[in-house]
């Protein structure tokens, strides 16, 4: 069986539609733990309407995702763990890929596919990628994800993979106490005890304009995962991109400060990805674009597509 974990907090909006799309799957074998953060609108009084056996509620107060999507791990009677976003929702194939994975790459601790992001009032589109997959195909094991996870995009997000309730646990779960990128971490600390086995087929739908925490993030002077992602590379220095990974941390802070007129916190965290990987070309093109988008007030999506369409 598998356990999907929807954390909740003030989601009324978009809670019906993230769990119709699990009660939609093809592959039926789940239940479903809504975690309720401490939600002050109605979204837990939605999901307690609903009458049926795979879907259990579980309020607590508000201490954040982490929290909640690791209260919900330790209920899970599933031995894979899959999570989706109260915003989220699945494609009707999601957990029938998911599963066949499971069962193809007995050896692998996570299992992910690709996803379509969707913005209002815009087509799907797919993640930016480097093709440089360590397989040949539509599937396989993912052995250089700190490569692909060092370009604009991440291969995989929450929403799209699924755990081994033994290797969460053993990791410790999600990160608490932080602003955000628990979601960055977590799956970086999941790849450095486990392999990965990965669909290209995109089976989820992350929406990013209607979650506020989805398009802004918090850039704070000193952000705790800073030591937890150096900590984490000594133990993945071996791994093939794993300098590459570490500087697009700082790469990601630099563009998030820039694009908030931090200017300090940008440049120096321009710094320290130059000093990490100072032949990392995508760092200079950033720095540059999200610059320019910090001092004209641009949105950094809608400046990126002006550039390409004058490229084009």
């Amino acid at each position: 069986m598998i356990s999907v974990i929807i954390p909740l907090y003030n989601g009324a909006k978009f809670i019906q539609r993230s769990i119709n799309s699990v009660l939609n799957q093809t592959y039926q074998n789940f239940e479903i733990v809504v975690v309720n953060d401490g939600s002050t609108d109605h979204g837990p009084q939605i999901v307690a309407q609903w009458q049926h056996s795979s879907i259990k509620l579980i309020s607590q107060k508000n201490s954040g995702v982490s929290i909640a999507r690791n209260t919900g791990i330790k209920a899970a009677k599933g031995n894979i763990i899959a999570f989706l976003d109260a915003d989220d929702e699945w494609l009707p194939n999601h957990l029938e890929v998911i599963h066949h994975l499971v069962e193809r790459y007995p050896e692998c601790g996570v299992f992910g596919t690709s996803y379509f992001f969707k913005r209002e009032n815009e087509s799907l589109t797919l993640p930016v990628l480097p093709n440089k997959f360590s397989f040949t195909g539509a599937e396989g094991i993912l052995y250089n994800y700190y490569e692909l996870a060092s370009g604009t995009d991440f291969p995989m997000q929450t929403s799209a993979y699924a755990v081994r309730k033994e290797i969460i646990q053993k990791i410790g779960g999600f990160p608490s106490g932080i602003p955000s990128g628990e979601d960055i971490i977590t799956l970086a600390r999941l790849q450095a005890v486990c392999d990965f086995a990965y669909s290209k087929e995109p089976t989820s739908l992350y929406y990013v304009t209607n979650s506020e925490n989805k398009s802004i993030r918090t850039i704070k002077d000193h952000d705790p995962l800073d030591a937890m992602f150096h900590e984490l590379y000594k133990q993945i220095s071996h791994k093939k991109g794993s300098r590459l990974f570490l500087s697009s941390w700082h790469k990601r802070r630099m563009s998030g400060a820039l694009i908030n007129r931090k200017y300090k916190i940008g440049f120096r965290e321009f710094f320290k990805a130059f000093c990490i990987f100072p032949f990392y070309k995508k760092l200079y093109t950033s720095f540059i674009i999200t610059f320019l988008a910090g001092i004209t007030r641009t949105d950094l999506y809608r400046l990126n597509k002006i550039l390409k369409g004058k490229q084009h």
